[in-house]
């Protein structure tokens, strides 16, 4: 075949470029077909093909469409454009994978809090996925490493997690089940929920005042107004008996 004049759909499955792709190449200029026979249908040559190849190369290096067609003028360029182009197009793809990286760690995290779970609570399970987020996006690394409570990868804040997870569920599973927030499961529930809060809150001082334009750190509210109902009483209970 590659002695041959080859079809729009041939190159392209001999290639792997899309025929969508191929057909604004030739709008553009960038590849026409050699030919066409009879109604119009493009017919690519053997040279066509090694100019597709190298617009192939080029473009999977970072050249831009209008760079590559210039480029393909000269048999040969400057080095430092070739290397230059490259370097930014690493720098790229090192981003892109340091990303999907801290996707995959955030995936982790969360799959381990669930780990020991029947049933998933879904707005507890968002809740922390989404202070995870917040975080993560507008917080630096080192603010984040400085204080291990913004650092879902710490084995201190997996802990946390977990617990607070744990604990929302429980409280929202005591509401639906209407339990009264006198009873000793809810103050239980209430104790432990002022324990985890203090201490989060200790941790959390030392960075609001380094970073006091961070004004909001998660918008997303746990609790259902019913269950804020059920704390608010609990903890009342709680008060007066102590």
């Amino acid at each position: 075949m590659l002695d041959q004049m080859m079809t729009i759909g041939q190159l392209s499955n001999h290639t792997g470029e899309s025929v969508r792709t191929l057909r604004y190449y030739d709008k553009i200029g960038l590849l026409t077909p050699s030919d066409y026979k009879d109604g119009g249908h493009r017919l690519y040559s053997r040279d066509d093909l090694v100019r597709l190849q190298q617009i192939q190369a080029l473009k999977f290096i970072g050249f831009s469409l209008k760079d590559i067609a210039n480029i393909l003028q000269y048999a040969h360029i400057e080095q430092e454009q070739i290397k230059s182009t490259i370097q930014f197009k690493r720098k790229q793809l090192t981003a892109e994978l340091e990303r999907i990286q801290d996707m995959i760690d955030q995936l982790n995290h969360m799959d381990m809090i669930i780990s020991n779970e029947n049933s998933v609570d879904i707005r507890s399970f968002c809740f922390i996925m989404h202070s995870i987020l917040w975080e993560e996006e507008n917080l630096d690394e080192n603010k984040r490493n400085l204080y291990k409570i913004y650092n879902f990868r710490d084995l201190e804040r997996f802990k946390l997690d977990q617990e607070y997870y744990s604990l929302f569920s429980r409280i929202r599973h005591l509401v639906m089940s209407k339990t009264s927030p006198e009873s000793e499961e809810a103050l239980e529930c209430m104790r432990r929920l002022m324990f985890l809060h203090k201490q989060t809150l200790i941790k959390m001082a030392k960075l609001q005042e380094d970073a006091p334009e961070a004004e909001t750190f998660n918008i997303l509210d746990p609790f259902t107004d019913e269950e804020k109902v059920f704390i608010k009483d609990a903890m009342r209970m709680m008060s007066e008996s102590e």
